[in-house]
């Protein structure tokens, strides 16, 4: 799991690993020999190997036969990638990355904003940083996606046979191409930790000495504790009534101050451009303001800084940064979890050698951050406009502070206002002609791994009103583009022949457009359309409009996709078959398994109900079953999970 040699991949002992090629089946005879491990060419001229992109790395299937079953090969060039350029990441984190990929799971995280948006960054499949200094960990997403790919092959609906009923599609429970598939909600995104947040993923212990046998599968570590609340104990109609909440607190104690401040040691950031001295946080009813004091802030006036100061808030990483090669000296902040772009002037860096954030918390409730947060100030360096190579200085070094925050307004902070009526505008955000690239300027799907100088074209969309977007880019010639379009709901994408169309149903904000030049075959020049239509139409009127609400005629809450949840168990109405009865099951229908609240009166159990207490706390109301009788009465409420009392609230009434 420690490789300290460069250029082999993967992160394993590359002695052993070419002693291993030879892998041999059950039946004693050879499964797979590869003569040149280390030769990527040879990986690539082998039918059937999954290149991963345009890098120098894939993985490759090899079918053993008989008891001997499939070898997955995740091979990469995980130190040297591109000659001239270095890529940094944890060996660790590329070994389950790639594992992912054998058991059949892709990238997630697309960076959506909107209600589908806060996809999964922190998960292992993300390509995103998130979260710094922590190895990540697999998220339910994963398993949905390996559950889609499985369906091919299992007898789903037990006929006895796989057909194409048995498949899973995206988005789609039943099989039936119309309801939203099980959790995909990034409400429900859950990580495989004690918590389900991935700052508590199990982290492995992999040694100090190279080559060391570590501790890859550690035992998780609790950070809550159950706690039962209950609000009010009656009496009505003779019936016992009690209503509460079930909740999973943390262990510390929450913030309920709304500023602090950390110091660094001076002296340990490598140099003073990257040298933190200290850090202070606020909250007000709009913003997390931050600012960090440095050695000394790099000049706005040189172009293609390598320095970045980046503000984390609850793991998520905003980089503040000049683009490689921009002579603007324009401080840009980019969401490093969803590639989008804040406006101008969220980040500035000052010459009293200070840098202050201003982040909107409603973006951050977009992302579903919210308070209270923990805060921490980095500094780093990076190769081009979102490309992070290395981290150099942290205050607080450990955990970051904590601070509580005021209730947001209860107005709509969104950016863009709803419209009175539906209207069309069309948008060119090329300059006239078009903008020309030549062969240099290819990054080959690689960024500023190729080039010093970031090649890639950006453009901003402003939305005054929420809208539908479709943005379109065409070029000439046999050259290859890309383009990501960051700030709005789910998206659909559409290729052609030089031509790509990226359409966002509901654009709340701006939009950031990015275009990659990957393979610029000859002198090509491409142009940007964006068309807008604005979105009237919300039958039920819950704040989502009908082009991205899922249920269009159902009111559910405008934080989620429109639909409602009435037993509050992760999934809606509309595929719950026991929608007013908790439960973490496929069907939504109570069974063994899930938790649940008694409620005891003199030693006798007369009600329970089960709850989903994962992520938020769950509410209950209990009522005995029949009138007790007058005087005392020994009230007790248990909550129960795998068979034990794991919390109760008991008082006497009478």
């Amino acid at each position: 799991m420690s490789n300290p040699a460069g250029g082999i991949g993967i992160g394993i002992d590359p002695v052993s690993f070419a002693g291993e090629l030879g892998i041999v089946d059950g039946e004693g005879t050879p499964c797979f020999v590869e003569d040149d491990p280390l030769n990527f060419e040879s990986w690539q001229g082998k039918k059937g190997f999954d290149q991963h992109g345009q890098e120098n790395g894939g993985t490759y299937v090899a079918d053993c036969g008989g008891v001997g079953g499939n070898v997955c090969f995740a091979v990469n060039g995980a130190v040297d990638p591109v000659p001239g350029a270095s890529d940094f990441f944890p060996l660790y984190e590329l070994v389950a990355h790639e594992v992912g990929h054998c058991l059949t799971v892709g990238h997630v995280g697309d960076g959506a904003d909107g209600p589908w948006g806060p996809t999964t960054t922190n998960d292992i499949m993300a390509y995103s940083a998130d979260p710094p200094g922590l190895a990540k960990c697999v998220s339910t997403l994963d398993v949905e996606g390996f559950a889609l790919r499985m369906s091919r092959y299992i007898d789903r609906d037990g006929d006895g046979e796989v057909t194409r009923r048995d498949r899973l599609a995206a988005n789609d429970v039943a099989g039936d191409g119309t309801s939203s598939f099980q959790v995909q909600h990034p409400r429900d995104h859950r990580y495989a930790s004690a918590t389900g947040s991935p700052a508590d993923c199990p982290q492995p212990d992999q040694g100090a000495v190279p080559l060391a046998v570590g501790d890859f599968t550690p035992d998780p570590v609790a950070s809550t504790r159950p706690l039962l609340r209950t609000s009010r104990t009656t009496v009505q109609d003779g019936r016992v009534v009690v209503a509460g909440q079930a909740a999973n607190v943390p262990l510390g104690k929450l913030p309920t101050r709304r500023s602090a401040s950390a110091e660094d040691a001076t002296g340990d950031g490598g140099t003073p451009v990257t040298d933190l001295s200290s850090m202070s946080v606020r909250t007000d009813r709009k913003f997390v303001r931050a600012t960090m004091s440095v050695g000394q802030v790099a000049p706005t006036a040189v172009p293609g800084s390598v320095t970045a100061y980046s503000l984390l808030v609850d793991g998520r990483r905003f980089d503040s940064f000049i683009g490689t090669g921009d002579p603007s000296g324009v401080v840009k902040v980019m969401d490093n979890g969803t590639g989008y772009y804040l406006p101008d002037g969220t980040a500035t860096w000052n010459a009293d050698n200070t840098v202050t954030f201003n982040i909107r918390r409603d973006y951050l409730a977009d992302q579903q951050i919210t308070a209270p947060y923990t805060v921490n100030a980095v500094t780093g360096y990076h190769l081009r406009s979102n490309d992070w190579v290395a981290t150099a200085d942290s205050v607080p070094d450990a955990l970051g502070v904590q601070v509580a925050a005021p209730r947001m307004p209860r107005r709509d902070l969104r950016d863009a206002p709803v419209a009175g009526k539906v209207t069309r505008s069309t948008v060119t955000l090329t300059p006239e002609g078009g903008v020309t690239k030549l062969p240099t300027d290819s990054t080959l799907g690689l960024g500023g791994l190729v080039s010093a100088v970031d090649t890639m074209d950006y453009f901003t969309i402003p939305v005054e009103q929420q809208s539908t977007v479709e943005v379109t880019l065409e070029w000439t010639g046999a050259s290859v583009f890309a383009m990501s379009v960051n700030g709005g709901s789910s998206q659909v994408v559409e290729e052609g022949e030089n031509r790509v169309t990226v359409t966002v149903p509901w654009a709340r904000r701006d939009l950031s457009v990015t275009v990659d030049p990957q393979e610029i075959l000859e002198p090509t020049t491409f142009t940007v359309v964006a068309r807008s239509t604005t979105v009237v139409a919300d039958q039920d009127r819950d704040g989502v409009p009908d082009v991205a609400d899922a249920c269009p005629r159902d009111r559910g809450p405008s934080t989620g996709a429109g639909c409602p949840d009435r037993d509050a168990d992760g999934l809606f109405d509309t595929a719950d078959r026991c929608p007013t009865r908790a439960s973490v099951s496929l069907t939504g229908c109570p069974t063994r398994a899930d938790e649940r609240v008694q409620l005891w009166v003199d030693g006798r159990k007369v009600a329970e109900r089960t709850v989903v207490s994962r992520g938020v706390p769950a509410a209950f109301r209990l009522a005995s079953a029949g009138a007790v009788g007058a005087g005392e009465h020994r009230v007790e409420v248990r909550w129960v999970r795998d068979g034990k009392v794991v919390a109760r609230s008991a008082r006497t009434l009478g």
